[in-house]
C-alpha cells in the first residue's frame, strides 16, 4: 500500500510539468540567445578581424624595398648608389626540423645556431635570416637545399669611392634609412615607394598562386655642388697633415665665392660608410657641427668693418705699444714679436693684437655686431647638412667692457669652418655674401632635374661695400707675401688670407687649456680675382708647430695648386698677364676684369716710437718682374694637338702655356725652371692628357 502511494506521488502534477517545461524553454532560449549573440559577435563585430586572420593564414605578402635615389657630384660621378643584392628569409611552417636546419645554416650565415633556431621556431610565416648578402653566401645557402629557406631581392646602399666625402654623404642602415649627412637630411626624397609581392597559400602553408606584383618606385637622386676630384685633393692633403702633426681632428672647406657652392668639404677623423656601424659620435662633421674660437682670422672681419666705416686707412700708421697695451684693467700682448709703428696693412700682415684692438675701439659696439652678423656669424648658414651649429656670438646686452676688444682678435666668439669660409667668400666676392650650399639639383626617376627650393631668408646680401672688400683683398695679399702666411703662397698665383691660432677652452674649467690650440688659415686665390676660397682648420696639432701659419697655411697651398691647375685657372703671379684659357664644363667660374694692383705700403716705424706721415713704398719689384726676368726664352711653337717644349721656362710660364692649350699638369718644384716634362715635346696630347713638370 505504501509502495503504491509512493508511485502515485512520483507522477508529476500538472503544475510541476508546467514548471519543468518553463525551465527547459528558458534554458533553450538562453542557449539560442547566447548562440545568436556569438554569431552576431563573429559575423558583425569581429567580422573584419576574422577575415584578416583568415587572409593571414591563406594569403602572404612581402614588401619590396624601392631603389634609393643616387647621389652625384657636380660632373655626374656617382658618390652613392643602390645595387641589387639578395636577402635570406625563412618560412618556419615549411622548415621541418628547425634544430638540424639551424646547425647547417649558422656557419654559412655567420650566425650562432641558437639565434638561427629561435628564428626558425617563430610562430610566423616569414622571418628574415640575413639581409643583403653577397653572391658567394647565396651560393653556399642554396647548396644546403633546405626546405623553407628562400631568397628575395633587395637594394643595398653602396659608396663606390669608399671614405671620400663620407661626412657629406652620411650612411644608411640595413633598411635603407638615412643615418647621417645628406642621406639623413633628404631621406624622404631618396626613399621612393615600396613594392609588394602578394601570394596565396594552400592548406599546408605552401605557396600555390601569386596574385599581385607591384613594382617599387625608386626615389629621387641628388646632384651636389661637390667636385670629387677637388674633394680627393682636399682629403689627401689634410690626411697628410693629420699624420705629420698628430692632430686630434681637422676640417677643410673649398668654396666658390661667386655662388657659395661648396666644391669640397672634408672632416677628420673619417670613416667608410660601406662599413656597418661606422657612424659614431667621434666621427662627427666638424665643418658644420663644431665651433671654435677663430683667433686672428677674425681680424679680417674687424678690418672689413673698420674700412667700410671709414675708421681707418690701409696706410695709416698705428703705434702698437711695443708689445704690451693696458686696456682698462686688462693687459693685451702680442702673440709673438712686439711691434712699434705699423701701418694698418702691416697690422694684418703681422697679426698685431694691439693694432687690431686699437682700430676696433673706434667702432661703436652696435655697428660692430651688426657687421659680424652680416657676415653670417651667430646664425646657421642653411647649408643642407644636418646638425649645423650657429656658433657663438653673445647678444650685445651680454657684452662686457672687454668683449669688443676680445672679439676683434677672435676671442669670446665661436665660428664653424663653413661660417668662416662663407665670410671669406664675401670678401672675395666684392662684399656680396652668398650663403654656402652643397645641393645643386634633384634628379627624378625619369632623369629630369628640379632645382631645390632655397629658404627666402638666406639669399645673397651685401656684407660690406665693394670698395672695402677690394681694399681688404690687397691688404690680405701682404699676409702671404710679407707676414704670417708666407707658407700659403701658391707658385704662379697671387694669394691672400689670414692665419689664426686659437687657444681652446677646457669644457670643465671654462678656462683656456694649456697646449691645446686650433690652427687656422682662411684665404682665397688668385688674390684679386678669386676663383677659390679655402679654409683649413687643424684641431690640436702636437709638437712645436701649432700656429696657423706653420700648420694650416701649407695645407692651403698644397690644396690650391693642383685644384687651380685642374680648373684651368690661369696663373697671375710673378707679373704674369691674365689670359683667357678655355674652361671645361667643371670650371664655369665667372671671372671679372683684373683691377690694377694697389701699391702695398711697407713703411715701418722704429720699434720704440711713433711714425710720421705716410710714405708709400715702391711696389714689390720681383712681383712686377723688374729685378728678375720672367723667362730666358719664349715658349716654342708647337703643332695643334702636340706637347710643347716648356723646359727652361719658369713654372709660371710653363703652366700658362699648357693652360692655353687646355692641358692640366702636376708639378714638383725644387728650383725656378722646368728641367723635365712628361710627355716629351712633340707627343700627341688631348684635353684628358695629364702632364708632369719638374723644376730644378
Amino acid at each position: 500500500m505504501k509502495r503504491a502511494r509512493r508511485r502515485i506521488s512520483a507522477i508529476p502534477t500538472d503544475a510541476e510539468r508546467r514548471t519543468r517545461a518553463a525551465i527547459l524553454a528558458g534554458a533553450l532560449i538562453a542557449a539560442l540567445s547566447a548562440l545568436g549573440a556569438r554569431c552576431v559577435q563573429l559575423q558583425v563585430f569581429r567580422s573584419a578581424d576574422l577575415i584578416a586572420l583568415a587572409r593571414a593564414q591563406h594569403e602572404g605578402a612581402i614588401s619590396l624595398d624601392p631603389r634609393r635615389g643616387p647621389i652625384y657630384d657636380r660632373s655626374g660621378e656617382e658618390l652613392a648608389l643602390s645595387i641589387d643584392v639578395d636577402s635570406v628569409y625563412a618560412d618556419p611552417m615549411e622548415v621541418g626540423d628547425s634544430g638540424a636546419a639551424a646547425r647547417r645554416l649558422a656557419p654559412v650565415l655567420g650566425m650562432k645556431a641558437a639565434e638561427v633556431r629561435e628564428k626558425l621556431d617563430a610562430d610566423k610565416q616569414f622571418v628574415w635570416l640575413r639581409r643583403k648578402i653577397d653572391p658567394e653566401m647565396r651560393r653556399r645557402v642554396e647548396a644546403l637545399k633546405l626546405p623553407g629557406i628562400h631568397f628575395t631581392g633587395e637594394s643595398r646602399r653602396f659608396y663606390p669611392k669608399r671614405a671620400l666625402a663620407a661626412h657629406i654623404l652620411g650612411a644608411c642602415g640595413v633598411d635603407n634609412q638615412g643615418l647621417a649627412g645628406i642621406e639623413y637630411a633628404y631621406n624622404d626624397h631618396f626613399t621612393g615607394t615600396p613594392g609588394r609581392l602578394e601570394f596565396i597559400r594552400d592548406g599546408r602553408g605552401g605557396r600555390v598562386l601569386y596574385e599581385k606584383d607591384v613594382d617599387a618606385v625608386p626615389g629621387d637622386g641628388l646632384v651636389l655642388t661637390l667636385d670629387a676630384t677637388i674633394q680627393h685633393i682636399a682629403e689627401r692633403e689634410i690626411d697628410v697633415e693629420m699624420q705629420e702633426s698628430g692632430a686630434e681632428g681637422a676640417a677643410v672647406v673649398v668654396l666658390r665665392p661667386q655662388t657659395g657652392e661648396v666644391l669640397a668639404l672634408a672632416s677628420r677623423p673619417g670613416f667608410d660608410p660601406n662599413v656597418a656601424g661606422a657612424i659614431d659620435n667621434t666621427r662627427r662633421n666638424r665643418v658644420v657641427t663644431d665651433f671654435y674660437e677663430p683667433g686672428s682670422t677674425f681680424k679680417v672681419i674687424t678690418a672689413a668693418t673698420a674700412l667700410d666705416a671709414g675708421k681707418v686707412k690701409p696706410n695709416e700708421v698705428i703705434f702698437c705699444e711695443n708689445g704690451s697695451y693696458l686696456l682698462g684693467k686688462r693687459r693685451i700682448r702680442e702673440d709673438k714679436l712686439p711691434f712699434g709703428d705699423l701701418t694698418f696693412t702691416e697690422v694684418l700682415a703681422h697679426s698685431s693684437n694691439i693694432g687690431t684692438v686699437k682700430v676696433a675701439n673706434r667702432l661703436s659696439s652696435t655697428a660692430f655686431i651688426e657687421s659680424i652678423q652680416r657676415f653670417g656669424f651667430g646664425a646657421r648658414s642653411a647649408l643642407e647638412l644636418p646638425g649645423e651649429s650657429p656658433g657663438l656670438l653673445r647678444p650685445l646686452k651680454r657684452w662686457t667692457g672687454f668683449s669688443q676688444a676680445s672679439i676683434a682678435i677672435g676671442q669670446e666668439v665661436g665660428v664653424t669652418p663653413i661660417q668662416l669660409a662663407a665670410a671669406m667668400g664675401a670678401i672675395a666676392n666684392d662684399g656680396i655674401y652668398n650663403p654656402p650650399t652643397i645641393l645643386r639639383a634633384f634628379v627624378r626617376p625619369d632623369g629630369s632635374r628640379v632645382a631645390p627650393d632655397r629658404p627666402a631668408d638666406f639669399g645673397p646680401h651685401r656684407a660690406v661695400s665693394a670698395q672695402a672688400a677690394r681694399t681688404l683683398r690687397h691688404m690680405l695679399e701682404s699676409v702671404t707675401t710679407d707676414g704670417t702666411g708666407k707658407a700659403a703662397q701658391v707658385p704662379g698665383y697671387s694669394t691672400a688670407g689670414k692665419t689664426g691660432t686659437a687657444q681652446k677652452i677646457d669644457p670643465e674649467t671654462r678656462r683656456y687649456a694649456s697646449g691645446r690650440y686650433a690652427a687656422w688659415f682662411a684665404g682665397f686665390v688668385p688674390a684679386m680675382e678669386p676663383a677659390l676660397v679655402i679654409v683649413v682648420m687643424v684641431d690640436e696639432p702636437k709638437g712645436l708647430h701649432r700656429h696657423g701659419g706653420d700648420v694650416s697655411a701649407p695645407v692651403f697651398s698644397r690644396i690650391a695648386e693642383p685644384v687651380l691647375q685642374y680648373l684651368q685657372v690661369p696663373p697671375d703671379g710673378d707679373g704674369a698677364l691674365v689670359i683667357d684659357a678655355p674652361l671645361t664644363a667643371k670650371n664655369d667660374l665667372p671671372r671679372r676684369p683684373t683691377p690694377p694692383k694697389a701699391v702695398p705700403a711697407s713703411r715701418k716705424g722704429a720699434a720704440g716710437g711713433r711714425g710720421g706721415n705716410d710714405v708709400p713704398a715702391p711696389a714689390n719689384a720681383s712681383m712686377l718682374g723688374l729685378l728678375v726676368p720672367i723667362t730666358t726664352r719664349a715658349p716654342s711653337a708647337t703643332a695643334p694637338g702636340t706637347m710643347p717644349d716648356v723646359t727652361g721656362l719658369s713654372l709660371r710660364q710653363a703652366i700658362e702655356t699648357l693652360a692655353g692649350l687646355g692641358l692640366n699638369c702636376v708639378t714638383e718644384r725644387t728650383g725656378p725652371r722646368v728641367s723635365r716634362q712628361v710627355p716629351p715635346p712633340g707627343s700627341p696630347v688631348s684635353a684628358t692628357t695629364r702632364c708632369g713638370l719638374m723644376c730644378e
